[in-house]
């Protein structure tokens, strides 16, 4: 992965990371409204199907269970006005995400670490620690599901967003991610999605190494990476167990499986992982305000450097973490063909017309057209342009770009499709040409 620059002005910096924000954003709500047809369909099918996902019934249990742990967690009082339905939910996802955080920090170390949650891990430990084995068990299931999914199960099961008004958002009213509700609430480590052959641990880690290595990694946080580079490289040939660093002094050891991973891979990961550490650890602030980038351009102090250096490794490790390193579509087209393919799909799986969908296609672009023909410019760049070579009228009148916005509103339902079906955010890069979903 290319690293971002630190030598950018300040001003560039502070937009790169806002975008990159806006795709982190971008990402956990397309995967989140993925995720959660996903399990909704999951609910419905045969029992036994599958050792983690439940049944309507089972489900239902589980959220009973759950809302009895969050009463005792956390008792209402007789002279408390009843919540609303939304303040409710609300308050039982909470829950759900600080009870399985504090247990995913016991059992497993994959380097994830919640700052807003780390102040409530002590209680959530506590409590805990005061469950008996049926309670212990309704923990361990919340927190399967929760893993599995990479979002709070609780929300994805409550959540079914009307994808009509996804269109009405983002076709219609041309809103950006800062725009709209956050969604969804909670994000959770996936499994499968730390990097591959690659385990984390802090010193004041209770979790163990679970899975094969034979390098280790301590480092401390003073060494200089060039050093650490070396010697990595003078041991990943090497036969047996490497160890580098003392395990006596350091604050981050990383255990590497040589055969799932790469040298290249593994220093960006100890360098981004470092960094991450470090602001957890000193509370380093990389925003400054508005008023205060030009003195910034113009002071060139060794503060501001190391600002400069650690606002570019946020940059990074949002990149990293989030897969923001391939080709993708701009974040407003994604938005943009991900809530038309949604809607699609709904209307065949959620809605259950008894339209085709090659009529709902043409139903849609004709609302389109009347009210933001600017937007089939992201199926065909000419639609809008006039066409004078025989009379006046646009491009996107002619059959041929009828059909050309037709066959890429098909192309948006396989992505769609395909990304449900897989519990996966996909590019359309992802999803080969043949391979459609009827």
């Amino acid at each position: 992965m290319e690293r971002t620059s630190p030598s950018k002005s300040f001003s560039d910096l502070h937009t790169t990371l806002d975008e990159r924000f806006a795709e982190q954003r971008h990402r956990d709500l397309w995967l989140f409204l993925y995720s959660s047809r996903h399990t909704h369909l999951q609910l419905w099918q045969a029992p036994g199907s599958n050792d983690l996902d439940l049944d309507l019934e089972e489900s239902n249990q589980l959220l009973d269970d759950t809302f009895l742990l969050l009463e005792k967690f956390s008792p209402s009082e007789p002279w408390q006005p009843l919540p609303t339905s939304e303040q409710l939910a609300a308050e039982l996802n909470e829950f759900c995400f600080g009870i399985t955080y504090a247990f995913h920090r016991r059992q497993l170390e994959d380097g994830f670490i919640d700052i807003r949650f780390e102040e409530q891990l002590a209680r959530y430990d506590a409590f805990i620690n005061q469950l008996n084995d049926d309670e212990m068990t309704v923990v361990s299931q919340l927190h399967g599901l929760t893993y599995k999914y990479g979002f709070v199960i609780t929300e994805l099961w409550n959540s079914l967003i009307d994808s009509s008004k996804l269109i009405d958002a983002f076709v219609i009213k041309n809103l950006g991610m800062n725009e709209i509700a956050k969604i969804p609430s909670f994000v959770f480590p996936k499994k499968g999605s730390h990097p591959r052959g690659i385990q984390i641990l802090t010193k004041e880690s209770q979790a163990k190494i679970s899975e094969p290595w034979d390098l280790v990694v301590f480092i401390d946080g003073n060494e200089k990476l060039s050093n650490i580079k070396e010697k990595i490289s003078n041991s990943w040939k090497g036969s047996g167990d490497q160890i580098i660093g003392d395990q006596n002094q350091y604050k981050v050891a990383f255990y590497v499986d040589r055969d799932q991973s790469n040298i290249r891979n593994l220093i960006d990961i100890i360098k981004l992982q470092a960094d991450h550490l470090n602001d957890y650890i000193k509370g380093l602030s990389v925003r400054a305000e508005a008023e205060e980038l030009v003195s910034f351009e113009k002071n060139n102090s060794k503060k501001n450097k190391e600002l400069k250096r650690n606002l570019a490794s946020t940059v990074d490790r949002l990149r990293l973490s989030e897969g923001l390193i391939l080709k993708r579509w701009s974040t407003k087209k994604s938005n943009i063909r991900r809530s038309i393919g949604l809607y699609l799909w709904d209307q065949k799986n959620v809605i259950g017309t008894s339209q085709s969908r090659k009529k709902i296609i043409i139903e849609l672009i004709d609302e389109i057209k009347n009210k933001r023909p600017e937007i089939l410019d992201f199926y065909l760049k000419k639609f809008n342009e006039d066409d004078v070579s025989e009379q006046p009228t646009k491009y996107g009148d002619s059959a041929s770009a009828l059909e050309t916005v037709m066959r890429e509103m098909e192309a948006d339902f396989d992505l769609t499709a395909r990304c449900i079906q897989d519990c996966e955010y996909l590019t359309p890069h992802d999803v080969k040409a043949g391979s459609r979903i009827n």
